[in-house]
């Protein structure tokens, strides 16, 4: 699979066995903001989506919220202080997005963007959510994998040095499994016929489910993974 440069300085790299030709039948793309993290920009967030919204006949932008005010309060914030601290990177990371939209113009029609929390109830989730649950029972790959996600997340909110207490650990893994779902079959969520969970780089989790395992949980056959990284 060949990376590519677009003229708006956006590189596309598919990863995956059929992650080229998802890619080019071009029926749905999915971008994962994660709050907090400073690579999503107005500018990059918008870059991403112009790319996309040409490319793809519907884009979904989704946003994480979940657990963040547990995980701030395994930190040691009082309950009022997690709720405010979450509220405002939530309304940091809506701005970017809503901001990008803008940028957009008459093309954001076609972009959908929504926190993550909102599909917590919704059937197709819960029936992908209840595959990946049975699957981090059973498969010690995937299990191992996600649980180094999770403690990375938790790393960067750490002393250093420091281990992470059982509270902050079932936080941190809340955020990782509520994601989970997105990468093993979107198409199944969102009622697309395919689709492409767009990323500017592979995620522990991307590369083992999309790294041609045989064995174990792995993606729908619909669903495609690709690195698009934009400059700023």
């Amino acid at each position: 699979m060949t990376c590519r440069e677009t003229d708006q300085g956006v590189s596309v790299l598919p990863f995956g066995a059929s992650s080229e030709g998802l890619l080019q039948r071009g029926d749905h793309a999915l971008f994962g903001v994660s709050t907090g993290n400073s690579y999503f920009s107005r500018r990059r967030l918008a870059d991403g989506m112009a790319w996309a919204v040409e490319r793809f006949a519907v884009v979904d932008v989704v946003h994480a919220d979940v657990a963040l005010e547990a995980m701030l309060e395994a930190l040691g914030y009082e309950r009022g202080a997690a709720r405010r601290s979450v509220a405002k990177q939530l309304r940091g990371v809506r701005r970017r997005i809503d901001g990008a939209l803008e940028d957009l113009g008459t093309a954001a029609e076609r972009v959908r963007a929504r926190p993550l929390s909102d599909f917590l109830d919704q059937p197709g989730y819960r029936d992908v959510r209840a595959r990946t649950r049975t699957a981090l029972r059973t498969d010690l790959e995937l299990r191992s994998v996600r649980d180094a996600m999770a403690y990375q997340f938790l790393a960067k909110r750490l002393q250093p040095g420091g281990l992470p207490a059982p509270a902050q650990v079932q936080a941190a893994l809340a955020y990782v499994d509520a994601e989970l779902p997105f990468f093993v079959d979107t198409p199944r969520i969102l009622g697309a016929a395919s689709s492409v969970h767009c990323y500017h780089t592979v995620l522990p989790l991307g590369r083992l489910l999309f790294g041609g395992r045989r064995t174990g949980l792995r993606p729908a056959d619909n669903q495609g993974y690709a690195i698009v990284a934009c400059r700023d």
